[in-house]
C-alpha cells in the first residue's frame, strides 16, 4: 500500500475516534471532536496531492478516498443531528446523494470505468467540511450555520445531479 492510500485508511480509522470524542458530552470532547474532524478532513487534500504529485493514483485510492470522505461527513452529521439542532432532512439529503453517487460509482467501476470527482463535487466536499466544522464548534446556532447549510445543500444536489447527467449522456453516446 502506498503513502496516499495509507493516509486514506488512517482517515477511516479517525472516524471512530471522532465519534468517541463527539459523544463525550463535554466541551473538551466537542473541541477534540472538532480537531479530529479537521485533521481527518485536511488529510483528504494531502493524500490526493501526494498521489497526483508522485504519479501513484490507484484504483483502490480512487475508491477509498471518496468513501472515507462520505463516512466521515455522515458520521459527523449523525452527531450534529443528535446534539446540535442540525435538520434531519438536510442530513437525509446528504445521505441520499452520497449513497446514489456511490452506487453509480460502483456500477461504473464494476464495468471497468472510473468516476473521478468533478470540480463541483470537490467544491461540495469542501463546503460540507466547512459546514460540519462550523456546526461542531460550540457556538450558538445562528445565521452562519444556516447560510453554510444552504450552500452545502445546493452543492450537494448540484454535484449529484451532475454525475447522473454526465453518466446518462455518456451511456447514450455509446453505440
Amino acid at each position: 500500500m502506498n503513502l496516499p492510500n495509507t493516509i486514506t485508511v488512517v482517515r477511516l480509522f479517525l472516524v471512530p475516534v471522532f465519534v468517541y470524542f463527539a459523544y463525550q458530552g463535554t466541551r473538551a470532547g466537542q473541541i477534540a471532536a472538532f480537531v479530529t474532524f479537521l485533521i481527518a478532513s485536511l488529510s483528504d487534500s494531502l493524500d490526493g496531492y501526494l498521489a497526483r504529485k508522485h504519479g501513484i493514483v490507484t484504483k483502490l485510492g480512487e475508491f477509498l478516498d471518496p468513501l472515507a470522505d462520505k463516512i466521515l461527513v455522515l458520521a459527523a452529521l449523525v452527531v450534529l443531528v443528535e446534539y446540535r439542532e442540525f435538520p434531519v432532512i438536510a442530513a437525509l439529503i446528504v445521505l441520499a446523494r452520497e449513497l446514489a453517487v456511490q452506487l453509480l460509482r460502483n456500477r461504473i467501476v464494476s464495468r471497468g470505468g472510473t468516476l473521478p470527482a468533478s470540480t463541483v463535487a470537490k467544491a461540495k466536499t469542501v463546503l460540507q467540511i466547512i459546514l460540519v466544522s462550523w456546526w461542531l464548534l460550540p457556538f450558538e446556532v445562528g445565521i452562519v450555520h444556516w447560510t453554510l447549510l444552504v450552500a452545502a445543500l445546493v452543492a450537494t444536489l448540484w454535484s449529484g445531479a451532475q454525475y447522473f447527467v454526465v453518466y446518462n449522456q455518456a451511456k447514450g453516446a455509446t453505440p
